[in-house]
């Protein structure tokens, strides 16, 4: 049986629109969890977290989950030091508990994960990476290198090699180049989706909570679910 899981990148204070409110009714109609993984930069630690906490925590059922999207940036650019990344985390995982909330799952923004952040991420607790997309652009038209296509434990030395670490990779589904984004809409992610239930066990898709994709994740859902998919969350993928 195939599995799917599905994140969503909470980035809307930035942009000002949110369909979390549409999100959350699609994921209660099909009865389908949902990773909800909530931006936070130095630039801007709360702003996202105080949106989420305000308007729609309340709304999430208990059976998904909340996990930390992290920007590499501060007030001086783009983070660079191995030191001065660890402490970003650690700040995201701080912003995030004052909400109480623990997360175990974690997508770098921009897709922008180095090898040296595999300790810090697993120092506060993260037990799930979901940053890699192997042989693909991502939605930022970044390009990740090849790579294992399933979750798997990475190297601390590359991350596109299985090795050691505990943290469990778990990489976006990924066609001819194209990573499984719902935000390019259905017609384009179909052949994305269909590829991966039929070649791999764990397909891992995601989408934009500022983008209005109700209906797109209601024909995902449909689909997966007419090729008898389960869903489950990011960090059940970890305890299974």
């Amino acid at each position: 049986m195939p599995i799917v899981t599905i994140s969503v990148d909470c980035e809307s204070a930035v942009s000002g629109k949110c369909y979390a409110k549409e999100l959350v009714r699609v994921a209660e109609e099909y009865t389908v969890p949902l990773t909800w993984l909530i931006y936070v930069s130095e630039k801007d630690p709360m702003s996202n977290v105080n949106l989420y906490h305000t308007e729609y925590y309340h709304r999430i059922p208990a059976w998904h989950e909340i996990g930390l999207l992290l920007e590499f940036q501060n007030s001086a650019g783009y983070i660079a030091d191995p030191e001065e990344r660890a402490k970003a985390i650690r700040m995201g995982k701080d912003v995030l508990k004052q909400c109480h909330v623990k997360p175990t799952s974690f997508r770098a923004h921009n897709f922008d994960l180095l090898p040296d952040d595999i300790k810090a991420l697993e120092d506060i607790g993260i037990l799930v990476d979901a940053s890699a997309c192997p042989g693909a652009e991502d939605k930022h038209a970044v390009a990740w290198p090849e790579g294992p296509v399933q979750p798997y434990h990475p190297s601390c030395k590359n991350l596109s090699e299985i090795g050691d670490a505990s943290i469990l990779m778990v990489p976006l589904a990924t066609c001819k180049g194209k990573a499984g984004y719902l935000d390019m809409g259905w017609e384009k992610l179909q052949p994305i989706v269909e590829h991966n239930l039929a070649n791999n066990e764990v397909t891992h898709l995601a989408l934009s909570d500022n983008v209005d994709n109700a209906e797109t994740l209601k024909k995902t859902l449909q689909f997966c679910k007419s090729k008898g998919a389960s869903f489950v969350s990011l960090t059940y993928l970890y305890n299974r």
